[in-house]
């Protein structure tokens, strides 16, 4: 029986497809469309086979240029890529219907892995994989974006980063990861959570957009995405009370000090004496902080997570680098991973790096237990050449203008 190419796939049909993938991502499950609606329109296509999908692909549609439209299928279309017969129904239908809403261009960024090691091995050789698939939509007359290492240079990052998530992952954390996570416990980290608690995310992201000069997404995103993904979604956020942490550190000082007069040897004094001098110090810390701050408690790190039934995304992070040696980044970081493991996901993605690797976010996420995925990259099936060269030159200039200009605002 032919395959049969629609525009109008039910959602939950859709859904449940891209789930039984093994290019499972959220990126292409319908609620990414509800969130992405006010700036662009969406369009569920799908390629059938004895009334059976095997192909789907979520496009978004945002007008740019004379009106022209600009066609994005983010982490998709969703098959399989080695049925060339199917890529070619599916890839011919979607230019169709590119050309029927006037686009410049079709591209998309497949979740078809390129290279995947421990990210402990990133300066070894590693085999790549999927190489005839690039090979293929060359000859069909896409345009290959390359091998892309840095994020600014294609519409989603190359390198993502993940971690398989089971009974035992605290097990594998290396030495630094575990002190850290207790760190954040010893020096009052507290952890809250639920969308209430969105306006500290956002005051969290504002201290990585200071850092970077730019300016990421508004509250009202956030909220709008807590509302699509409601129970599939998790906004948690690190705080540091000042009161609280003081009044706790007094205790444990009396404590340690009426401990001291009762010890019973050399070692357990020299302890306890450590432990009141490290008290004591830290009360000294944490008083300079209130009076650095204007609000009795501080944001430390706020993070919102997306999930479906196999795969978690953590697609937000902010971190007060004012706070860093509390280390409840890595606190926040495992908070999420028991509730992965809780709901029984077996991948979570902490998302997209420079493909360098060297950086401090790359730094970080190699402090868990983690694989590099090198996706074969982005690709442009370009439909007017002449206007799309100059979107191509200019646009991304102009968001990375825009996001500057909202920064200083």
């Amino acid at each position: 029986m032919p395959y049969t190419f629609q525009t109008d796939t039910d959602p939950d049909r859709f859904r449940e497809f891209v789930l039984n993938s093994d290019q499972n991502t959220l990126f292409q499950n319908p609620e990414w469309a509800l969130v992405k609606e006010d700036s662009w329109n969406s369009v569920f296509a799908s390629v059938t086979e004895n009334e059976e999908i095997v192909a789907a692909a979520l496009i978004l549609i945002r007008p740019v240029l004379f009106g022209k439209t600009m066609f994005y299928i983010p982490r998709g279309p969703v098959m399989d890529w080695h049925n060339q017969d199917l890529v070619t129904f599916m890839l011919d239908h979607l230019k169709k219907l590119a050309v029927e809403k006037h686009a410049m261009v079709l591209r998309f960024d497949p979740y078809v892995i390129y290279r995947q090691y421990d990210i402990r091995e990133k300066d070894q050789d590693h085999p790549v994989q999927n190489e005839d698939v690039i090979a293929f939509l060359k000859q069909y007359g896409a345009e290959h974006k390359g091998f892309t290492k840095r994020i600014e240079e294609a519409t989603q990052p190359r390198y993502n980063i993940i971690m398989h998530v089971d009974d035992s992952w605290k097990d594998r954390l290396i030495k630094n990861t575990r002190q850290s996570i207790r760190t954040a416990e010893k020096r009052g980290a507290e952890c809250y959570e639920g969308p209430e608690y969105i306006p500290d995310l956002r005051t969290a992201l504002h201290f990585t957009e200071t850092r970077q000069g730019i300016a990421l997404r508004s509250e009202a995103y956030f909220r709008r995405m807590a509302e699509v993904y409601q129970d599939h979604c998790i906004v948690m956020v690190a705080k540091l009370n000042f009161a609280r942490e003081i009044e706790r550190l007094n205790r444990d000082l009396r404590e340690a000090e009426e401990l001291l007069s009762k010890a019973a040897s050399k070692k357990e004094t020299a302890r306890l004496e450590k432990q009141i001098e490290n008290d004591r110090a830290e009360i000294v810390r944490i008083e300079e902080y209130r009076r650095n701050e204007t609000a009795e408690e501080v944001v430390l790190c706020g993070k919102m997570v997306i999930f479906n039934e196999k795969r978690m995304e953590f697609v937000y992070m902010g971190n007060n680098t004012n706070y860093m040696r509390v280390r409840a980044n890595y606190w926040l970081y495992s908070k999420c991973l028991e509730r992965c493991q809780e709901l029984g996901i077996g991948i979570c993605s902490f998302g997209g790096v420079e493909g360098t690797l060297d950086d401090g976010l790359t730094q970080f996420k190699s402090a868990w237990p983690v694989e590099v995925e090198e996706m074969i990259g982005e690709f442009n099936i370009v439909l007017s050449p002449l206007l799309y060269r100059l979107f191509d030159d200019v646009y991304p200039i102009l968001l990375k203008t825009a996001a500057k200009l909202r920064s200083r605002h």
